[in-house]
């Protein structure tokens, strides 16, 4: 059996114990009928904490700190703050007043990582095994990487400085490294940045950073994790030296989303469970594969939930009620073509998650993706529903990794986290 049919048998089981777990039925054909209560609308549900089942969250700080109590007891074990930025060459413009006092390659840091701090003291009061990571850089801040990681003395700043930070911050657990994406910024900020020795530059950053926090843990007596979110892409994964930088991990959290929208040439589910075709590496089956042959421990591995949709215009699905690599006119909302789950729930689903407004909720069943398709407009939007991210839970277990994650909070209404937990085996109180 090739490694293709073994995921997609994989899948296919961790789909039909998903519609068992959640009583779901499912017609012949893409239509899916109804999930009954609770998997749509059971709001934000607690449930009995189990550290060794990892269920991460992005927290983004451009939402209030109270974005954090919607978080029941028991539902995320790692909660990620995004972002830190770094100054010097490659920062944003807006952090020019963080970087004032800063030298090139520190972190910014300013009073808004203070009243954050003081935000995830008071949660952990509540949640004593909550690990919070501060994730540095993301989508648009991670030029500055580019400038110092190739360089042994500027890495060394960089280092301390995230030591520093975390001696300041006491409530954070560790440093996540969201850097988009070595080798390749993909013109981000208009600027095109990479270089191939970014690949080991990762790696070396890494172990730096590794050492330098063991050496802070015995000063604190404490553990602080090093973890960090990664394109599983073939264009990237290929030039990273994962094999390398992996012992000096604790997680990697895998960006599995975003692998279709208003750039890509074709219309396609962004966040899907399997390849839309063999090799296509367009998934979290596929990320699993490609981290895997790059040398990364499954046992290390979180897989990626997308709290939102990606749509298009014009969509007609392919044979088979496929729609991964279907043509596709425009995107769908206009401008950037996305929409918050939360926002999908309220405008396009019912409240057994049937599609309303016109759109039918489709289940492509190549990839187990869902989508909203309407037949008069022609418009597709695919996104995380979810009985999708509870199969990608139990895709998760029974794969062996160590978990499921999110981006980001703010952009649910408390089912897709319910679904990440109960997918995950989690019990609710």
């Amino acid at each position: 059996m090739t490694m293709f049919r073994t995921l997609r048998a994989a899948a296919t089981l961790a789909l039909l114990a998903t519609c068992a777990f959640a009583g779901t039925a499912f017609a012949a054909g893409p239509a899916a009928r109804a999930a009954p209560h609770p998997t749509f609308g059971a709001g934000w549900r607690a449930f009995v904490p189990d550290p060794g089942r990892v269920v991460g969250v992005y927290i983004p700080n451009w939402e209030p700190p109270a974005l954090m109590e919607r978080l029941p007891p028991g539902s995320v074990t790692h909660a990620l703050y995004a972002f830190l930025r770094i100054c010097g060459p490659g920062q944003l413009p807006k952090d020019e007043a963080a970087c004032a006092q800063r030298q090139a390659f520190q972190l910014a840091s300013s009073d808004t990582e203070k009243t954050f701090d003081a935000a995830f003291t008071k949660l952990k009061q509540r949640e004593p095994a909550l690990k919070v990571l501060a994730s540095v850089g993301g989508w648009g801040g991670s030029d500055p990487f580019f400038h110092f990681v190739n360089e042994p003395a500027r890495r060394a700043v960089f280092v301390a400085s995230a030591a520093d930070f975390l001696r300041a911050h006491p409530a954070f657990d560790g440093i996540d490294i969201d850097w988009e994406h070595p080798t390749s910024n993909g013109s981000a900020n208009g600027v095109a940045l990479g270089a191939p020795e970014d690949g080991e530059g990762y790696a070396a950053l890494m172990h730096d950073l590794r050492r330098a926090l063991d050496a802070l843990g015995s000063q604190t007596q404490r553990r602080y994790l090093v973890t960090s979110a990664v394109n599983t892409t073939d264009a990237i994964v290929k030039k990273v030296n994962f094999r390398a930088a992996a012992p000096a991990l604790d997680l990697i959290f895998m960006m599995t989303y975003d692998h279709y929208g208003s750039w890509s040439a074709a219309a396609g589910h962004h966040a899907a469970l399997r390849d839309s075709r063999p090799g296509a590496n367009d998934s979290l089956a596929g990320a699993v594969q490609a981290m895997g042959e790059a040398g990364v421990p499954k046992a290390k591995l979180v897989a990626g939930v997308a709290m939102y949709g990606r749509g298009f215009e014009g969509v007609q699905p392919l044979r088979g009620g496929q729609f991964s690599g279907a043509p596709k006119s425009g995107p769908f909302p206009p401008g950037d073509g996305s929409l918050t789950y939360r926002e999908i729930a309220a405008l396009y689903l019912d409240a057994q998650g049937r599609g309303k407004g016109g759109f039918r909720v489709m289940l492509d069943p190549l990839t187990l993706g869902y989508g909203l398709w309407s037949p008069s407009t022609k418009r597709y939007l695919g996104y995380d529903d979810p009985r999708a991210v509870l199969a990608k839970g139990i895709y998760a277990r029974r794969e062996g990794l160590a978990g499921v994650f999110a981006w980001e909070l703010s952009q649910d209404n408390g089912d897709l986290l319910d679904a990440m937990n109960r997918g995950m085996g989690k019990r609710p109180r």
